[in-house]
């Protein structure tokens, strides 16, 4: 028998610690360090994506972003170029013609097919309708045939066409004055018919479309029918303000 410590093998350290209760002092694996160092760098590049994460959103949410011509986002687009709400004017949108409209009233513009004239613009407290028939030539301030305007029939209580002309002669006689009132003139045959009524009025008005138009006039037409001072009010407004704005 050995009077000194015997020396034993790593498997009896193993069980000597497990009936102690204490951590065995075993030999490292020959590859533990490899592995730290793999573990340190995967942790350093979760670490480095979870910091761009966030720069990329603030930048999305800090720098001006442009929509290209297929709908996607161009950040170092430069700013786009203001644009008029009026937008671009010519003789088919009536040089941009600007007048009140009445709450549920309703708007339709029906082609003139007329040259050097503009589209008809008709306005009414009532609703309306796209015209039964096609009428070159048509104008706003004569009403021929009822199939050509934008009513559905009888009934008519308050309708309003506008339009405006290039016509150097008429231009150079009248005046621009945007205080011009509404004067009540004839009213024709098929005005009274769709009205229906023995009170029919028929008003009309007319002014210069502004120097930016100097050889163009505007002229407005309207049938009224019965309707109430409301009504009435509100028809001489559109009337008497419609005018076409400066350039």
């Amino acid at each position: 028998m050995s009077t000194g410590e015997e020396k034993h093998g790593p498997e009896v350290e193993l069980l000597r610690s497990l009936l102690l209760d204490r951590p065995a002092d075993l030999p490292a694996p020959p590859d533990r360090m490899a592995g730290v160092r793999n573990r340190f760098r995967r942790t350093r590049r979760l670490r480095a994506a979870a910091t761009a994460v966030p720069l990329a959103l603030l930048a999305a949410v800090f720098l001006p972003q442009h929509l290209g011509p297929d709908g996607t986002a161009d950040v170092a687009g430069p700013p786009a170029a203001p644009t008029s709400s009026r937008g671009a004017t010519s003789l088919e949108n009536l040089y941009g013609l600007e007048f009140p409209v009445p709450p549920h009233w309703s708007l339709l513009t029906v082609p003139s097919q007329r040259e050097g004239a503009s589209p008809v613009q008709f306005v009414s407290v009532d609703p309306l309708a796209a015209p039964r028939k096609s009428c070159p030539g048509l104008r706003a301030d004569e009403w021929t045939d009822p199939a050509c305007l934008p009513v559905p029939g009888s009934g008519l209580r308050a309708l309003v066409a506008f339009q405006i002309e290039v016509n150097p002669s008429v231009a150079a006689e009248v005046e621009r004055d945007s205080d011009v009132k509404t004067v009540e003139g004839e009213v024709s045959p098929v005005c009274r018919s769709l009205s229906g009524t023995n009170g029919t009025k028929m008003y009309t008005v007319q002014r210069s479309a502004g120097p930016g138009h100097p050889d163009a006039v505007l002229t407005g037409t309207a049938c009224v029918g019965e309707i109430t001072p409301e009504t009435r009010t509100e028809l001489m407004a559109v009337l008497d303000k419609a005018v076409v704005p400066l350039p």
